[in-house]
């Protein structure tokens, strides 16, 4: 008996209750990653430590006045 063939020998012997909660497991399970408009690659010592917002590049120069103004003074 294949792996297949006993998964489902095993859903076919649950109740309906416990249907609901299989079908939304196997969906986690099979979910495709989000197609990104252009890759970023992260490196160095910060791979997987430090976590940005997923819209990070798409707003990162939005507060170049604000900051410009931090250091050089309201114009």
């Amino acid at each position: 008996m294949t792996l297949k063939q006993e998964a489902i020998e095993l859903i076919q012997e649950q109740p309906n209750e416990n249907m609901k909660a299989i079908v939304d497991f196997i969906k986690s399970l099979t979910v495709k990653p989000k197609k990104k408009s252009k890759e970023i690659r992260k490196f160095g010592i910060g791979k997987d430590i430090i976590k940005l917002p997923d819209d990070f590049y798409e707003h990162f120069d939005d507060m170049n006045d604000e900051i410009a103004a931090m250091f050089y003074g309201e114009s």
